[in-house]
């Protein structure tokens, strides 16, 4: 028996999966939500105070975006801020919130949006690809929202129709300004072995496989405990652009944030090789390389590649990828965007405008 001929009864049981979730999809309840969301959120904008965006909330996991905007108030919520939630927002206000910014406190994030009615909420979702049950939630309690990858944006279009981009994830753990003033390490010289420190999670043993294997040949790809969140901002950075290549497995589809570390820090990304056409990676040019099985079983030609990549570059090959880095996929533009998709899609509510061209970051705008 051929191992093509083992995966039939695999390929049954993931198409009756399949079906039972289309089948729940039909359910008129769903209409039911497309309708009742889109005529909230008509109604919350006939507000005088929503004509403008005044007062921007960002959530904690966006502590560091600095944007730019005439007129704009910015303000940054503290870690755990909806644990017990002390604000009352003003009439002009919108909160860009990431699923993380709730995670456990999801049902006083839920009182505070219900409460404040006065306020836009949009939730930029990074973990889309996985964590069902939190997208699907968000979805409903919020405004806006706005998938950070391009799985799953059928299934969670269902909770919410006012949905926007996919706007994809991007560097956030430090700002623009701490880049630029720690060039020099940048620059500093870089170890050949790979870093790739990974979370331990138990439901996706197939990337724990993958890691695991990496590791007998390059121990610096291991499973971490995220105590870099115990680190100074500094010290991670300097853990970043102290190797040359990175390896990023993702759970499932989508390309992780740290994929956009990788390459704010100058880094080569070495990807699963399924991510080749994904939307995702489609701004990052012929820069990362991109793995096979066989590559997970011998790691070193690949890695070896990689390193002769950064090497072929040199020194402005790699600032060029830092100041790429920074106008691309640094959070700062990435916000900056989603208030200007936000601003668009009220303009278009308010006159029953049905058209729409901001999808996948703009990469899909015609013009006529």
């Amino acid at each position: 028996m051929s191992i093509f001929d083992a995966t039939t009864g695999v390929v049954g049981k993931l198409t009756a999966l399949k079906k039972e979730m289309f089948d729940l999809l039909q359910d008129p309840m769903f209409d039911s939500i497309s309708y009742v969301k889109l005529q909230q959120l008509e109604t919350k904008l006939q507000s005088d105070g929503l004509k403008k965006i005044g007062t921007v909330f960002f959530g904690n996991d966006l502590k560091n975006v600095r944007t730019v905007g005439a007129g704009r108030r910015y303000n940054y919520l503290p870690e755990g801020f909806f644990s017990a939630p002390s604000l009352n927002p003003p009439a002009d206000s919108i909160f860009i919130l990431t699923n993380n910014d709730i995670g456990s406190t999801l049902p006083t994030y839920v009182d505070f949006y219900q409460s404040n009615p006065q306020a836009l909420f949009v939730i930029w979702d990074w973990d889309s690809q996985h964590w069902t049950y939190m997208s699907s939630m968000v979805a409903m309690y919020s405004d806006f929202y706005i998938s950070g990858g391009s799985e799953n944006a059928y299934f969670l279009s269902h909770f919410n129709p006012n949905v926007l981009g996919p706007v994809f994830g991007g560097a956030y753990q430090w700002t623009r300004e701490f880049i630029l003033q720690n060039i020099d390490t940048v620059l500093a010289e870089r170890s050949n072995d790979p870093l790739g420190v990974h979370y331990f999670y138990a439901n996706y043993p197939r990337r724990n496989r993958a890691i695991a294997s990496v590791m007998k040949a390059f121990p610096s790809v291991r499973f971490g405990n995220n105590d870099y969140k115990k680190r100074t901002d500094l010290e991670n950075f300097q853990e970043w652009c102290g190797h040359k290549t990175h390896w990023v497995m993702p759970v499932l589809g989508g390309l992780p944030l740290r994929g956009y570390n990788a390459m704010i820090t100058g880094g080569i990304p070495v990807l699963p090789s399924f991510l080749k056409n994904f939307p995702e990676v489609s701004i990052l040019g012929d820069l990362p390389l991109y793995y096979e099985v066989a590559d997970l079983i011998d790691p070193v030609a690949i890695q070896e590649a990689a390193v002769k990549k950064f090497d072929s570059f040199g020194k402005g090959g790699l600032i060029q990828r830092v100041l790429d880095g920074l106008e691309k996929y640094h959070v700062d533009a990435r916000c900056e965007h989603i208030l200007k998709l936000v601003e668009s899609a009220v303009a278009k509510v308010r006159v029953a405008d049905r058209s729409y061209s901001d999808g996948y970051y703009g990469m899909g705008r015609q013009r006529g």
